[in-house]
């Protein structure tokens, strides 16, 4: 496939109110829409997709296609607006990000929209390629069934204490069972990745929010902002007033 082909036309950021619903449309682009929190359903060829936090859709150009969020449960959604005439349709109108990275791709080619034009464009194409990229990939090499459902399940419930006996119990297996092989499929343990993920959700706030760290921390369940500040020089090797200066102001909507 010739990845060069792919250009973004658009990228924005939906927050939906609990009655929130969208009647069938169509465009002239590919449109990927990744879900950051919240849940809502989609109706593509007169199948419905019910989708929360992990999930990526695309609706294929000129297929119609509907929208409405859960009203328990509204939608936050990040949403990419592709041209790549190349491609019709791709193989699977749903995907789970596992691993979060479409997610992080799609925080990043966010964030990049305020820059200027020009230096900004070669990377908001790389990163839209990269995303359609690990669309493809997901969509034609699905993660392990075991993997892909717990690390569901740390992204959705990651605000809120969890303990391993907690990610076992959603894959029906023991802890020791379960933290055996989660282990050996992805080299790491289950809740070395949930603190990745945290680690993550913090990020994405520090880019796109004014919060301060004392209101990030406990949002994305990680105690405090001292506890967080760690986490960051461990992890990221820089702080976090240090990455939110290198980036351009969020947007205000």
């Amino acid at each position: 496939m010739n990845y060069a082909a792919i250009r973004l036309v658009t990228i924005g950021r939906h927050t939906s109110q609990p009655d929130w619903k969208l009647g069938p449309q169509r465009h002239d682009q590919h449109e990927i829409i990744v879900i950051v929190s919240g849940r809502q359903s989609a109706e593509i060829e007169g199948v419905t997709h019910n989708v929360g936090v992990g999930d990526v859709l695309w609706f294929p150009q000129n297929v119609p296609h509907a929208e409405q969020a859960d009203p328990a449960d509204p939608v936050r959604s990040l949403f990419l607006g592709v041209a790549w005439p190349e491609l019709p349709r791709p193989p699977a109108l749903r995907v789970t990000d596992s691993d979060g990275r479409i997610g992080q791709l799609a925080q990043w080619l966010y964030a990049e929209r305020e820059r200027d034009p020009a230096p900004a464009r070669p990377i908001a194409t790389a990163l839209t390629q990269a995303i359609v990229a690990e669309y493809l990939r997901l969509a034609t090499q699905p993660a392990d069934p075991l993997i892909a459902q717990a690390r569901k399940f740390m992204r959705q419930h990651y605000r809120r204490p969890l303990a391993l006996d907690d990610l076992a119990k959603t894959t029906g297996l023991s802890k020791f069972h379960f933290l055996r092989r989660y282990r050996r499929l992805t080299g790491r343990t289950p809740m070395e990745d949930l603190r990745l993920i945290r680690l993550e959700a913090a990020r994405d706030l520090l880019l796109t929010t004014n919060l301060p760290l004392k209101e990030i921390a406990p949002r994305c369940g990680l105690g405090d902002e001292f506890h967080l500040s760690r986490l960051f020089r461990r992890q990221l090797r820089t702080t976090p007033g240090q990455l939110r200066h290198r980036t351009p102001p969020p947007h205000p909507g």
